[in-house]
């Protein structure tokens, strides 16, 4: 099952960084946070199967930061920064520790988590349009998505939304798995979210107002359940 399922491509190129300045202490070596970030980054939200790497650290004068070129093992490559402590890294300033320490307890929990996850999934749905919603707690732009899709249900009555956490639950992950296959691609990440005939792959106001087109199309037409697919 892939690693915790933040979208780490489209996390990193959603980067705003307006007006950072962290206190200059106990700064980490270039080295030390090539090494740190690839720890960091591997361990807590890539799968282990693809691993990325740092290629090249810089320091940022303008922002007071390490940046980071950060490979991603399909030929292409992103921004990232990381404070010169070691201590926060960007897009959005995680505590390290604190995440490590999240990502291990998730670690210990997994396995009696996915025993309970063995019922029955019902793929079926008296709605005109059924959204398919797979997510992984701790990860922002799902929340994001979560909050959106609040004011979505409001608009559109006739709408299920179907969601699946995937980190906890392996059942959960197999279904993503197998649906993505059907839709004739693979699991790049979270949230990941299939509606009628069309997919999409993490969360931004732009992807939103397509699937919010998408959810109107299908209230004025016929469009499949996604979960028929799997049927």
């Amino acid at each position: 099952m892939f690693k915790r399922g933040i979208l780490f491509s489209l996390m990193v190129s959603l980067l705003f960084l307006s007006a950072c300045s962290l206190k200059k202490t106990n700064e980490i070596s270039l080295e030390e946070a090539k090494t740190k970030s690839e720890d960091f980054i591997n361990q807590n939200f890539t799968d282990p199967s693809f691993p990325v790497t740092v290629s090249s650290v810089e320091v940022d004068e303008v922002l007071d930061l390490y940046k980071l070129e950060i490979d991603l093992g399909n030929g292409n490559e992103v921004e990232a920064y990381l404070s010169k402590d070691g201590k926060k890294f960007f897009p959005e300033a995680y505590e390290i520790e604190e995440i490590e320490k999240i990502t291990a307890e998730m670690n210990n929990n997994n396995q009696s988590d996915s025993a309970e996850s063995t019922e029955p999934v019902d793929f079926n749905s008296d709605k005109k349009v059924v959204v398919y919603f797979f997510y992984d707690e701790g990860c922002p732009h799902c929340s994001k998505q979560k909050e959106a899709m609040k004011a979505w249900s409001e608009s559109f009555p006739d709408m299920e939304i179907k969601s699946f956490e995937t980190w906890s639950n392996a059942q959960n992950g197999e279904i993503l798995q197998n649906l993505a296959k059907a839709y004739g691609t693979s699991v790049q990440g979270v949230p990941m979210t299939f509606i009628g005939d069309e997919f999409w792959v993490g969360y931004s106001d732009s992807l939103g107002t397509e699937m919010q087109g998408k959810i109107k199309d299908c209230s004025k037409a016929i469009c499949e359940n996604p979960g028929q697919r799997l049927k």
